[in-house]
């Protein structure tokens, strides 16, 4: 009544498995976190608004972009 080599292999191999699987989700949700954190979310016209607000544009370039953004 004692382990067997076959069912030892079986326990070792669900052990691999469910490594694998582990740092696939893992991986998986890492992805999936690091999206929709960025600038490549916002749209043309909030990108020059922060451009503007940081200091980045002058009032006479942001007011040209816009217009072009809108047409």
């Amino acid at each position: 009544m004692g382990w067997d080599a076959g069912s030892h292999m079986g326990v070792m191999g669900f052990w691999w498995i469910f490594g694998l699987l582990t740092l696939v989700t893992v991986a998986w949700v890492a992805v999936l976190a690091g999206r929709g954190h960025g600038p490549r979310d916002l749209s043309a016209e909030q990108r020059l608004k922060q451009r503007y607000a940081a200091g980045e544009i002058d009032r006479a370039t942001y007011e040209q972009v816009l217009t072009e953004l809108r047409k």
